[in-house]
């Protein structure tokens, strides 16, 4: 039905047009708070995606730098051990293609490598393109990482101490001798592998205890109390630092550190015994400070025997001080006496100096074991009026004999010597020219007080003795020897042997005595010491238990457990040889 001009009743008639409506509806839709929540809620979610989608692809970014800058670094480390330019590169290669990383390798450009007798240098860049997934939203399709690493092997420089055990041990197993073959092929290898006079070396044998030269000993401030050895007796703040000029005993400080008292556990008079002595004396033991000669060095190595228990506290106790800057008054010493060259002024180098590596390859083949001393805090047996005397004499000729009775009456010759015994002559003697003095020896018994005649091995009575200057042909001084100059010509098991008092062999066994595990602590507070100054302690545990004390304790003073090195038989140049190529002290310097 069509109605026209007409309303239908209840409804308001309207007309509309099309701007009308638009805007009717515009007004409507502002007024409007349905759906306001889930519009922002959209825009929130959309603003956490982007943000949660920037923070995965810069995540997975680092991941990607942070993988191919350990390869880099791992890669130029390996290649500058290289010996020519082109094995650098190949092993930088290697590694990329083992790591899966090939593509990202950047190709080699002028000067990234090279390579000279004693240096080298390897530079290597690689860069990779990672796909992002989220932030390709906000029109960043890919992310790039690169880095570039530079390892460099410098040694112009270099201080190295060879701290080698030749106690008694070493005999077996033809372990002195595979020794011998491991350390000389080490010192022409690092003597070769630098120019002449840039490296340095010293070798520190020892056992009982460790021997320096003479003129070691000249330079330091030492309270002499005989002249049979050089060794010196460190008290336990000595292995607190790593040098001999402070603490207490100092070369500089004014406080002289002790001398040992040279003995022997065992031994007869002025023949005491090699395996037991308190320090050995021989000339193929003593420290070989300071060399830039390959000849001298192998000569050091050739001459090493084995003797006596070992003492690994002060094996390094010397190699650290050997390194230590304040031992440059001992260097110009021995330079100003004419033992050194005038060209190792400046050795050793100050622990800061950046083109010189300190290094102490230490070798060991057992535990540390017990030494004795004579007690020092309430010493008996030391110092002044021992029970040791020394009588001098010169040897006489016979001169003439004269008769009593008429003294020019004289007969000469054999015919005179024969009337010497008979009651009417008495017989002339004179010093013959040039004519040398002679010492013999008697040993006071403070139970009774008779003197035993080393010489003569007999008992004589105390009034016989003292009577020797009227009765003692050629007469010429009587002394009575301070402790420290008699415990050089006797042990005290002889002592006791002979006067049945074996007071002194008690002390001496008893009273001083530093056991191995005392020995393991002042070594450890040395390494300690030492590599806190920045030196590079390599250990080798020759034929040592596994796990046992002498491994533990090495490989404890090494700079790290890389650095200790197990080796047996001949398999210790392998050891050696190791060391001789790390102790370039790779470092990265980019």
């Amino acid at each position: 039905m069509r109605i026209e001009g007409s309303t239908i009743k209840g409804m308001t008639p309207r007309v509309e047009n099309a701007t009308t409506g638009l805007v009717e509806r515009t007004e409507m839709f502002i007024q409007e708070e349905d759906g306001t929540v889930t519009v922002l809620s959209f825009f929130i979610f959309v603003m956490f995606l982007m943000m949660g989608g920037i923070g995965l692809d810069t995540m997975r970014q680092e991941m990607a730098r942070a993988s191919l800058q350990a390869t880099l670094d791992r890669a130029v480390l390996a290649g500058a051990t290289a010996s020519t330019e082109a094995g650098a590169r190949t092993i930088v290669e290697d590694y990329f293609a083992k790591s899966g990383q090939s593509d990202y390798l950047l190709a080699q450009k002028d000067g990234d490598i090279s390579t000279t007798l004693n240096a080298a240098k390897v530079t290597a860049g690689a860069e990779l393109s990672l796909d992002t997934y989220l932030m390709k939203l906000a029109g960043v399709p890919t992310l790039s990482a690169s880095g570039t690493a530079t390892a460099e092997v410098r040694i112009p420089k270099l201080e190295a101490i060879l701290v080698l055990d030749v106690s008694g041990s070493m005999a077996s197993n033809s372990k002195i001798q595979n020794l011998q073959t491991a350390a000389k092929d080490f010192v022409t290898t690092v003597m070769n592998s630098s120019k002449p006079g840039d490296t340095v070396m010293s070798i520190v044998p020892f056992s009982f205890s460790v021997t320096p030269p003479q003129s070691v000993f000249d330079a330091l401030a030492v309270e002499e109390t005989h002249n049979y050895s050089t060794c010196l007796e460190f008290k336990e703040n000595d292995y607190q630092h790593a040098t001999l000029s402070s603490g207490s005993s100092s070369l500089s400080s004014g406080i002289p550190v002790n001398q040992m008292v040279y003995t022997s556990v065992y031994g007869d008079f002025d023949n005491l015994d090699s395996g037991w002595r308190s320090c050995y004396t021989d000339e193929y033991i003593r420290i070989l400070p300071y060399s830039t000669s390959i000849t001298d060095l192998h000569a050091k190595i050739d001459a090493l025997q084995p003797a006596g228990n070992t003492s690994g506290n002060e094996g390094m106790n010397w190699g650290a001080a050997l390194l230590d800057p304040t031992f440059r008054e001992v260097t110009a010493s021995m330079i100003a006496a004419g033992h050194l060259s005038e060209t190792l002024a400046n050795v050793p180098s100050d622990y800061d100096e950046p083109e010189t590596l300190k290094a102490i390859i230490f070798m060991g083949d057992g535990a540390n074991t017990t030494s004795y001393f004579f007690d020092r805090s309430s010493p008996k047996y030391r110092g002044k009026f021992s029970d040791l005397y020394e009588v001098r004499f010169q040897e006489r000729v016979f001169k003439y004999a004269y008769n009593i009775y008429n003294v020019d009456w004289k007969k000469y010759g054999d015919d005179g010597k024969s009337r010497c015994s008979q009651n009417r002559w008495e017989c002339v003697y004179d010093v013959a020219e040039n004519s040398p003095e002679y010492s013999v020896y008697y040993l006071r018994n403070p139970d009774t007080g008779k003197f035993w005649s080393v010489a003569e091995e007999k008992w004589i009575e105390a009034n016989t003795f003292n009577n020797f200057e009227s009765t003692m042909d050629g007469f010429i001084s009587r002394t009575q020897l301070d402790w420290e100059m008699a415990w050089g010509l006797m042990s005290p098991e002889y002592y006791g042997q002979t006067t049945g008092n074996w007071g002194p062999w008690n002390d001496y066994i008893g009273s001083e005595f530093v056991s191995g595990s005392m020995k393991n602590g002042l070594m450890q507070n040395v390494c300690k010491a030492t590599k806190t100054e920045g030196v590079v302690v390599y250990s080798i545990g020759f034929e040592v238990p596994v796990n046992g004390t002498a491994e533990n304790q090495l490989s404890a003073c090494a700079s790290s457990p890389a650095h200790y090195f197990r080796a047996s038989g001949t398999d210790i140049k392998s050891a050696f040889s190791a060391i001789a190529a790390n102790v370039k002290q790779l470092r990265l310097t980019q």
